[in-house]
């Protein structure tokens, strides 16, 4: 069992961002998540791309977009 996600905004820095990276493969890594193909279409606040992921025991899709300059990168539920 693993702890609901929470949305975070943007990430402090570039190490911050790739500890998260690592936390998240390794919850699909325990089977607790999959990494399932991204809408192209999906831009909520404007913001395109990202990995997409599905929590296994919420059924919710979430996504983690990476940090690009000024932008601080972002990890949040997909509105369906």
């Amino acid at each position: 069992m693993h702890s609901t996600w929470e949305k975070i905004n943007s990430f402090q820095s570039m190490s911050e961002y790739k500890r998260f990276v690592i936390y998240i493969e390794k919850q699909v890594e325990k089977q607790y998540a999959v990494e399932i193909e991204a809408c192209q279409n999906y831009k909520k606040n404007e913001i395109y791309g990202g990995r997409w992921f599905k929590d296994l025991e919420a059924k919710e899709t979430w996504r983690l977009v990476e940090p690009d300059f000024p932008f601080r990168g972002r990890w949040e539920k997909v509105d369906n």
